[in-house]
C-alpha cells in the first residue's frame, strides 16, 4: 500500500479551476510524497506565430531538484493570455504534453529520464485561436 499524503490546497486566479490540488511530490520510484522532484525551471519563447500560423513553440526546462534520478514525473505549465487549441511535443521519446483548459501537463516519453541535480529541454508546440498566447 502506498503512503497516504494529505492534499495542498492553494487558491489562484491564474487556474482555470481557480483551486489546485495536489497530493505530493513524485519521486523515482513514482509514488507520492517523496522527496525528489520536477520542477519548470524555465520558459522560452523560441518562435512565435502569426495571423496565417496560429503556432508557438517553447523552450521548458524541467529540473529535478531531488538526489535520485525521477522516472516518473509531470510538471505543468499554463496559458496565460489567449485560447490555446493544442499542444504537442514532437519528441515524443522524450516526453509527451497533453492540453486541458489552459493547462498544459508534460509527462515523460520512454527517454525521459532525469538524473539527480539535472534538467531536460523539450520544445512545446502550442497552436491556439486567439490572436496570440502566453505560456507561462
Amino acid at each position: 500500500m502506498k503512503e497516504y499524503v494529505r492534499p495542498i490546497v492553494l487558491a489562484s486566479e491564474d487556474l482555470a479551476e481557480g483551486v489546485y490540488a495536489a497530493s505530493g511530490a513524485v519521486n523515482a520510484g513514482g509514488s507520492s510524497g517523496g522527496t525528489d522532484s520536477a520542477s519548470v525551471s524555465a520558459i522560452t519563447l523560441i518562435s512565435e506565430g502569426n495571423q496565417w500560423n496560429k503556432v508557438n513553440t517553447y523552450k521548458v526546462t524541467i529540473a529535478n531538484t531531488g538526489s535520485e534520478a525521477l522516472v516518473e514525473w509531470s510538471v505543468s505549465v499554463f496559458v496565460t493570455s489567449g485560447t490555446a487549441t493544442g499542444a504537442t511535443i514532437y519528441n515524443n521519446w522524450q516526453a509527451s504534453a497533453s492540453l486541458n483548459g489552459n493547462k498544459i501537463t508534460i509527462t515523460p516519453g520512454g527517454g525521459g529520464t532525469i538524473d539527480a541535480g539535472s534538467s531536460i529541454d523539450v520544445e512545446v508546440v502550442v497552436s491556439y485561436e486567439s490572436d496570440a498566447i502566453v505560456v507561462k
